[in-house]
């Protein structure tokens, strides 16, 4: 957790319109330096309280959120965005006027770009709709969410079980936490919303530089290759058609001029993609619980050489 952007977030959501809410901070590590900001920013706050865990990780965080949280609606944004005032309350009402829905997604809207170099921030404005996998159906285009900004009921949460811990930020596989948690409310018939006017800014989600460039689209890209081992290991075809379709973009960006370019992207997402696959195909197991675990080497008994 960011400590410098903390109380911003924790401002946000202080300046909510919806005002029947209890915030949990969820800070990390063995000595979390964002504790003590976190403890600042909600004095005299008695809807908020911090919770610290001893071992990093975005989906470790939310798993320990929704453990702690007693509302019947839990909402999740991140440590680096601020909520605009209507957030909680677009959230609940869409909720409350779909009780079979279990999830709605809002907007993540990045920055403005103030220019003065390579950047990226991570941002998705969703198609406004519904999506009921027991239509038979594919999701409406446009339609999705993010880890950002969402909100779930409890009892979808108690359906689904935790976060995949070895998904996500803080982990070999730096993403596709969210999509694994989508696929499974999904593989329960579960319907899920989108609406966009939930707005959640990414304000200091910008990433600056080359390096930092790369860095996010090699976590993306690796965390894409987990998530695909993971169905493979499930026995999921999706996890080896994954893989498939990364390769398919770079081999399609040579057979046309104006892909050209995007050639060295795509091929450096596919070989990161395939490395993140073949990982956890060698490296992880599916636990009891249907997660990622490493696997555990066995470790051979020596005999002192003199006995």
């Amino acid at each position: 957790m960011r400590a410098e952007t903390l109380p911003a977030a924790i401002r946000s959501i202080q300046r909510q319109t919806y005002e029947d809410w209890e915030l949990l901070v969820v800070v990390q590590g063995a000595n979390p330096v964002a504790a003590p900001t976190a403890e600042q920013a909600l004095k005299g706050e008695p809807r908020g309280r911090v919770i610290a865990i001893p071992t990093p990780g975005l989906s470790r965080a939310r798993n320990a959120a929704f453990r702690n949280a007693r509302g019947e609606i839990v909402a999740v944004t991140d440590d680096d965005c601020e909520a605009d005032p209507g957030w909680l309350g677009v959230l609940v009402s869409c909720l409350d006027e779909d009780p079979e829905a279990g999830l709605v997604g809002g907007a993540l809207v990045a920055p403005h770009d103030a220019g003065g170099g390579l950047s990226v921030c991570p941002t998705m404005v969703p198609t406004d709709g519904r999506y009921d996998p027991r239509e038979g159906r594919p999701a409406p285009p446009g339609w999705d969410w993010v880890g950002a900004n969402f909100a779930i009921r409890r009892s979808v949460i108690q359906q689904v079980g935790d976060f995949d811990e070895c998904l996500g930020a803080g982990t070999e596989f730096g993403s596709a936490e969210e999509l694994d948690y989508m696929l499974r409310i999904e593989g329960l018939g579960v319907p899920m919303l989108a609406a966009g006017w939930a707005v959640v800014r990414h304000t200091y989600g910008r990433r600056t530089g080359l390096h930092a460039v790369l860095r996010h689209h090699r976590s993306y890209a690796r965390g894409y290759g987990g998530l695909a081992g993971k169905l493979t290991l499930l026995g999921d075809p999706r996890g080896e058609a994954f893989v498939a379709g990364t390769q398919r973009d770079w081999q399609r960006d040579l057979r046309g001029a104006r892909g050209l370019r995007r050639v060295p992207q795509h091929f450096r997402r596919w070989l990161h993609v395939r490395h993140a696959y073949e990982r956890v195909l060698c490296h992880y197991r599916i636990d009891d619980r249907g997660m990622l675990a490493p696997r555990v080497a066995p470790v051979a008994q020596l005999r002192p050489l003199h006995q």
